[in-house]
């Protein structure tokens, strides 16, 4: 199974159709079982942002099956501060032009992948007491999560299964910030989910990292942004994930702007992949890189 993560389009002033180009020419150049594209579509949630959106979206869809989730800034905060307000009218440029289903899912021949709207403006399941984190951060709720479990429920037992989110559930190295609220209750929450990877976007580092805790084990994947919105001058990156029936293999590719290609670089992680039958024994811990 292989499967493209990209993330970050930001449609609007931070847009670069080089990067989006290069990696539309990886999704072409060889088979891929499905695309990601974990958020931030747009720059401003406008609607000439999402129009233009929806044609860069529709040539990655011509690929392979793509999987879609909003970001922050595809969602008009502004409609429901603090909960106050229209909260079902967050979304609606996005439904109108992106995808009327903001939890879509897949379930395709050897992977199933489930998306969950992390994306919830100033609702209160994404407030925090730090006024920075408005509007930026995002939150989950149980009842979101309940959801996803059962949209899994029929996947196949070897199916490799991945959760797309738009926050980075990982805590970012150059920010040193967690994208979503209450991080430690998701984490928990995520890893109960019994999925392989969790597929995300929003902190424009690319990031790979095994999180275990005490309700089971995923490979987190980050990606970079497709804009040029790249944290500490680095190139942005998309991400390659790669599963036999005994291993799975994550790697970063990040952006040659000579060869005006995505190449694989040095960031990369394995892990065995775990039977469904024994799905909270441990990974191996893999060697630090």
């Amino acid at each position: 199974m292989r499967v493209l993560h990209c993330s970050d389009l930001h449609c609007g002033r931070p847009f670069v159709a080089a990067h989006v180009e290069a990696a539309l020419d990886l999704a072409r150049g060889t088979r891929w079982d499905a695309i990601v594209m974990s958020g931030d579509v747009s720059q401003r949630a406008r609607v000439h942002e999402f129009r233009e959106a929806r044609v860069w979206l529709d040539r990655f869809a011509a690929c392979a099956p793509l999987m879609v989730v909003p970001g922050n800034h595809d969602t008009a905060w502004w409609h429901a501060p603090f909960g106050w307000g229209e909260a079902q009218t967050l979304h609606a440029r996005y439904r109108e032009h992106v995808n009327t289903e903001l939890e879509p899912a897949l379930h395709l021949p050897g992977v199933s992948l489930v998306g969950l709207n992390s994306s919830l403006g100033m609702l209160p399941a994404a407030l925090t007491w730090y006024p920075r984190d408005w509007r930026v951060k995002g939150g989950l709720t149980q009842a979101q999560i309940d959801v996803a479990r059962r949209k899994l429920a029929g996947a196949p037992p070897d199916s490799l299964r991945i959760a797309v989110v738009h926050h980075n559930v990982v805590k970012g190295r150059l920010s040193k910030r967690w994208g979503l609220a209450r991080p430690q209750v998701q984490l928990d929450a995520l890893a109960a989910l019994d999925v392989d990877v969790v597929c995300s976007g929003h902190d424009h580092e690319e990031r790979l990292e095994l999180v275990t805790r005490a309700t089971g084990q995923f490979v987190a994947s980050t990606a970079n942004t497709l804009s040029n919105r790249m944290r500490g001058h680095r190139p942005s990156a998309v991400t390659v994930i790669e599963a036999s029936a005994s291993a799975l293999a994550l790697r970063a590719w990040p952006y040659d702007a000579t060869a005006r290609a995505y190449v694989p670089g040095p960031l990369e992680l394995s892990v065995p992949r775990r039977s469904r039958q024994s799905a909270n024994a441990p990974y191996p811990t893999p060697p630090r890189r």
